[in-house]
């Protein structure tokens, strides 16, 4: 069983939970079933810690916002047509969607790969390509600045992807933005770009070649700065006794960058309150070129359960399993059949 684990701050979750929660359970004591998959008990409790921040510094809607969030779980429960094999998918929730939620975050990764997946799987049945992962830096600034860097940041990269050199050479690209890096000191934000670039397939024999010193130099005349920024390239390729193809290491790379958790949560009570105002609906990701015509990164957000009619046709609903958050765990409420199996 997962239980809440919060450091010290058990008590003050508790009551402040206790003053926003008004959930009532219809549950049997001597019956009760949790939900098997824990990944949504992991992240709804990784929240506890953002939750107690955010109400600290005075961002009490928002910490309303996150404790509401994903507390019903409804589960479809269906059988494959032709090998009857039975599985268990989410089908709705009451997702708050604020930007650095837990559980939102790793559905909209969920999303996020499940789309670029999709995408590059059409881009390569039209032509063979290779991906290079780029990172774009600029200097760490104050925290109370970050919304202007990242402005400064997408308006160099924007103005970089017009010239000559980076059409010539770039099919489509996938940009994702991280505004905290590992060791970034108190009272700054290291706002930079991760970026998955599509190439042609012989993109290192040809003359459209763009080396790393060149990708600095156009980097820097982006910026229009009289400092040399840090420039990172480099091909995908699989990891070592790794099974996903260069494909899947592509996408998996650059989905798992977002602001983690521990690092936003440990910032001080200023810095924390400037970067929660500064991210006030600004975008973490985009697109171009060829990938631009085939995903919208804008509806990722929409819909964090996103069930596909493709993948769905040969399922069977057989009936629904709905969870209530209580405790620390998903707890089963109610089955509802939505099928007669009897006259099967």
């Amino acid at each position: 069983m997962i239980t809440k684990n919060i450091d010290n701050n058990n008590k003050k979750y508790s009551n402040f939970v206790d003053k926003n929660e008004n959930i009532s359970y219809n549950v049997n004591k001597n019956d009760i079933q949790i939900l098997p998959e824990t990944k949504h008990a992991e992240h709804k409790l990784q929240n506890n810690n953002l939750i107690i921040k955010l109400n600290d510094c005075g961002f009490k809607n928002y910490a309303t916002q996150v404790i509401n969030c994903a507390t019903s779980l409804t589960f479809s429960i269906q059988q494959h047509l032709e090998t009857q094999e039975l599985r268990r998918r989410l089908k709705y929730a009451n997702f708050c969607k604020f930007r650095f939620c837990s559980t939102c975050g790793w559905r909209r990764n969920i999303n996020l790969t499940r789309e670029l997946l999709k995408a590059f799987l059409m881009i390569e049945a039209e032509r063979p390509v290779k991906y290079l992962f780029l990172t774009l830096t600029i200097r760490n600034r104050p925290t109370n600045e970050l919304k202007n860097a990242v402005k400064e940041l997408n308006k160099a990269f924007e103005r970089m992807s017009k010239w000559k050199v980076f059409k010539s050479a770039i099919l489509g690209h996938f940009k994702a933005l991280e505004i905290l890096g590992d060791n970034t000191p108190s009272g700054e934000v290291h706002p930079h770009l991760h970026v998955l670039l599509v190439v042609p397939n012989a993109y290192y024999k040809s003359r459209n070649y763009i080396k790393q010193s060149k990708w600095v130099e156009i980097w820097q005349k982006a910026l229009r700065t009289d400092y040399t920024p840090i420039v990172d390239i480099r091909p995908i390729r699989s990891k070592p006794n790794s099974k996903l193809s260069p494909l899947q290491s592509a996408v998996f790379e650059v989905a798992k960058y977002s602001t983690k958790l521990p690092k936003l949560v440990g910032q001080t009570d200023k810095d924390f309150k400037n970067i929660i105002k500064q991210t006030h609906k600004m975008r973490f990701y985009s697109t171009g070129g060829i990938l631009k015509e085939k995903m919208n990164v804008e509806l990722i957000d929409d819909d964090l359960i996103a069930l596909s009619e493709e993948q769905e046709a040969l399922w069977q609903e057989l009936f629904e399993e709905i969870y209530q958050w209580q405790n620390g765990n998903y707890i089963l409420r109610e089955k509802i059949a939505t099928r007669n199996l009897e006259n099967d």
